[in-house]
């Protein structure tokens, strides 16, 4: 009989990690799923009901993290942020602390997409930025991209210019070099709104996306699209 799972920071006993359902739908230009696991946003990240830990899988928190949990820092996030994104910036200072910038940097995309979904006026832009600075100088393609996008609808449109330039000088395949382009126009336009992937690529480009919380960097042409 399997023991039931506790979290890695204090012991306490917590609920199974959630596992989202496969989206059907093609994700944004910035990787957030399409439906319906966009709509599961919320559920992503679990919190201890016995120390306040954040993590997707609680049971797999290293203890070490509970220094951070019980830190002012952490504490203190309950009421300097936006309720919405309070379990991802939560996650965000437990990787930060613990020397995980990558998802460090997916923990703030993620609250973005949740201030996103609360209509909040400035804290996506703010969120964003943050996740730009994490992943600036990238070489992986699709990081890059997704930076990219990142930049665009931060509104820091001549970074996301620079950006695409640099992007386009290191010889992007005809896939990214659509993708980059698409940006540059919307870019151009001053347009800070979400996009599909789909919008960007031709057909066929509607395949789903299921990497949300994975940081995989490779074949990502076949698993985003149908081939």
């Amino acid at each position: 009989m399997m023991s039931e799972p506790v979290c890695g920071a204090c012991g306490g006993a917590v609920r199974p990690a959630f596992r989202a359902p496969a989206p059907e739908i093609a994700p944004d230009l910035d990787m957030r799923p399409g439906e319906p696991t966009r709509s599961t946003l919320r559920d992503w990240i679990q919190e201890c009901p016995s120390c306040g830990a954040a993590a997707p899988d609680l049971s797999a928190l290293s203890s070490t993290a509970r220094a951070v949990v019980e830190s002012d820092e952490y504490r203190m996030l309950s009421t300097a942020v936006l309720e919405e994104t309070l379990p991802f910036r939560r996650w965000a200072l437990i990787c930060e602390h613990t020397g995980d910038r990558p998802q460090q940097a997916e923990a703030l995309l993620q609250a973005a997409w949740a201030a996103d979904d609360a209509a909040a006026m400035t804290e996506p832009a703010r969120l964003r930025a943050e996740v730009a600075t994490l992943w600036d100088g990238t070489n992986d393609v699709e990081l890059g991209l997704r930076r990219l996008d990142v930049l665009r609808r931060a509104g820091l449109f001549e970074a996301a210019e620079a950006w695409a330039a640099v992007m386009s000088e290191r010889g992007p395949d005809e896939l990214a070099g659509a993708i980059i382009a698409f940006q540059r126009g919307r870019v151009a336009s001053r347009d800070i709104g979400r996009h599909l992937i789909s919008s960007a690529l031709p057909p066929p480009a509607h395949a789903p996306h299921v990497s949300h919380a994975k940081r995989a960097t490779t074949g990502f042409w076949s698993r985003l699209l149908r081939t």
